[in-house]
């Protein structure tokens, strides 16, 4: 296989893209990629934007190794969950046409729908029981069946012909959830997924290389950026899934540059009509308590000025931010299996380069691997001064759980033998002190805390 270091030199003395000249954003944004680039650790792109002018963008590394084509911010790359805002603000603009209700059953647009009582609000808010993971339809696929989203629920209905809790009451991250509300926007538009994209969102914002991935790898036009894992001295593929059918929480490829259209119609409250915006950003309410994501489907401070989503699957990782109060965006695309306390450190990083402001270095090297026989010894209350009280649970199955004070209760996923992942507030956690540990390091785009332990 093709090495990053020629490609690596080309790109830090070519630049890949031009730059503006007399601005030391561009030094400040190499310094931060340079040494990730130069670890095997960083290959993508980066755009970043202000007042709705390209300040930055630059590709690193290659999109495909075998056919020698080089990153570049017009590289399409998979978005992975970054397709959820698309979705979320498809239905949310189509309930205010009046096309969808967002409070009647699913039943009413998918008759075959399997849980009578599951809104199609329920399926874009992760409130709905459906089953969360993919992996579980694997025994009722045969190899290389495409796997379409009629076909997943139509398995839903003879695997889990009840959902999982009563819809509503609960958040569990969910895909097939997203999946299901593009169906029905394509059931009562009459369009497929992504020609109403392409309509409402894609061709209005220029976002020419932008597309809906076919399900089968043999049907892809051109070359197709590939993921990969630097090791054992050389680059791996880790790639995505053939014959997956199925769209609406995933399986859009994107461009940074194309990425960064669609943050800066964000910034500038131009992405949806201002009616959908407003009711589209509040924080839909699950068992009384505020959800950490809007309607929209963007995690947002409480101002609800800057937002932001990120999208991973396998080797690939993209983040789409923005600030709607100082007019800036910053947008990440990566190909190459970035290690998890490294990316949300480097998309931190990244915002405070545009703003002007010091980079806060976090441990990374001291934190203590978890494995299922040792997880019980994280659990506990832990308090920090960002954060307030937080309880660290156990689930059946020696799956961890967190919750911040009274609010909602999230699952955490170990996404490395030290760190996890915790969807619904978007943390990474990551502990220290031995295996009960004394610390806990929670880390997210708008937090940065060490927790200790409370008696």
């Amino acid at each position: 296989m093709q090495r990053l270091a020629p490609v690596l030199s080309a790109c830090l003395l070519a630049g890949c893209a031009s730059l503006p000249a007399g601005d030391d954003l561009a030094e400040r944004v190499d310094a931060l990629l340079a040494p990730r680039v130069a670890a095997r650790e960083f290959s993508g792109a980066v755009v970043l934007t202000r007042r709705g002018q390209v300040v930055y963008e630059r590709g690193f590394g290659m999109a495909n190794h075998e056919a020698g084509v080089p990153f570049t911010p017009d590289t399409p790359t998979d978005g992975g969950s970054l397709a959820k805002p698309f979705t979320a603000a498809g239905v949310w603009w189509l309930a205010q046409e009046g096309l969808i209700d967002l409070d009647a059953p699913v039943t009413r647009y998918l008759p075959g729908f399997p849980h009578a009582a599951t809104t199609v609000r329920h399926l874009v808010t992760h409130t709905n029981g459906l089953p969360p993971y993919y992996e579980a339809f694997d025994p009722h696929f045969a190899p290389g069946e495409v796997r379409s989203t009629q076909r997943l629920l139509e398995v839903t209905a003879k695997i889990a012909p009840q959902p999982a809790f009563p819809p509503g009451t609960r958040f569990e991250y969910s895909n097939l959830g997203f999946d299901a509300a593009a169906l029905v926007i394509e059931r009562v538009t009459g369009l497929g997924y992504e020609a109403f994209l392409r309509q409402r969102f894609f061709a209005p914002l220029g976002m020419t290389r932008t597309f809906a991935r076919p399900a089968r790898f043999a049907d892809w036009p051109g070359v197709r950026t590939m993921g990969y894992e630097w090791k054992a001295g050389a680059w791996q593929v880790v790639d995505v899934f053939d014959g997956e059918g199925f769209l609406g929480a995933s399986n859009l490829y994107f461009s940074a540059s194309d990425l960064s259209r669609w943050a800066r119609a964000n910034a500038a409250g131009a992405a949806v009509p201002p009616e959908v915006l407003a009711a589209g950003q509040q924080r839909p309410a699950i068992d009384g308590r505020p959800s950490r994501v809007t309607g929209l489907s963007w995690y947002c401070d409480d101002a609800r000025e800057r937002c932001y989503y990120t999208g991973s699957l396998n080797a690939f990782h993209g983040l789409a931010y923005w600030d709607r109060r100082r007019d800036e965006t910053v947008v990440m695309v990566a190909n190459s299996s970035l290690p998890p306390w490294r990316t949300i450190t480097l998309q931190r990083d990244l915002v405070a380069a545009l703003s002007g402001i010091p980079a806060r270095p976090g441990p990374e090297r001291a934190f203590q691997p978890l494995g299922k026989a040792s997880r019980p010894g994280a659990a506990g209350t832990w308090v920090s001064d960002a954060t307030g009280p937080m309880t660290v649970s156990l689930r059946a199955g020696d799956r961890l759980r967190l919750q911040a004070g009274a609010g909602l209760a999230f699952d955490m996923f170990q996404v490395s033998p030290e760190v996890f992942y915790v969807p619904g507030p978007d943390w990474w956690v990551a502990f220290a002190g031995g295996e009960r540990p004394a610390a806990m390091h929670v880390r997210g785009m708008f937090v940065d805390a060490i927790a200790r332990r409370l008696p």
